[in-house]
């Protein structure tokens, strides 16, 4: 990791790079590998206003504050620019664990595609169900299961596939022979 820094109207005392290598070190052990650690102090008045940016590989984040002592200027953008490390951490964690669209529309055809098997047109065996129709496209909007029962009412009809907008996977709700909405939320293994 290479750390730049630069200071406008004063001078970096040795204490201060000491506590910015200190710091820098502690957000690398955090979020690695870290390319360059750049800092820009400068004092404007009785103010000191920094400004970190920090480049990694895959994301670069960028942070600014301005107090009226130089540590505590420090604290609050090197703060800053952790925290965004753990949000950029925690979105990268939830995509991988969210499935993806296709993936589910693929576990649930099957075999991953709307199409039928070669076994299944094969004219000698003639395997196919007389009463089978072409598989009907669904409105892919996610959609809350209250906004599915609210559709499948206005619909007319008993049986509703949908993507839920909190799980971020195909469910079904149907309305029974009572008049009563039920919900499945299938469970892949």
């Amino acid at each position: 990791m290479q750390i730049h820094l630069t200071s406008r109207h004063f001078e970096i005392t040795d204490d201060i790079k000491t506590y910015i290598v200190k710091r820098a070190k502690k957000i690398e052990a955090i979020f690695s590998p870290v390319i360059d650690f750049q800092v820009v102090m400068e004092v404007e008045k009785s103010r000191y206003r920094t400004e970190i940016t920090l480049a990694t590989r895959k994301a670069t984040f960028h942070a600014q504050g301005e107090t009226h002592d130089v540590f505590s200027s420090l604290d609050d953008v090197i703060d800053k620019i952790e925290t965004q490390i753990r949000r950029h951490k925690e979105r990268i964690k939830d995509r991988r664990q969210r499935l993806p669209r296709r993936e589910v529309a693929m576990q649930l055809s099957g075999n991953g595609n709307n199409t039928l098997a070669e076994s299944d047109t094969d004219d000698s065996s003639n395997m196919l169900d007389p009463h089978f129709r072409a598989p009907e496209k669904f409105a892919s909007k996610p959609m809350s299961v209250g906004e599915a029962v609210m559709q499948l009412r206005t619909s007319g009809d008993t049986l509703l596939l949908f993507l839920n907008a909190q799980t971020d996977q195909v469910n079904v709700v149907y309305e029974d022979d009572n008049g009563e909405y039920g919900w499945v939320e299938p469970q892949f293994v």
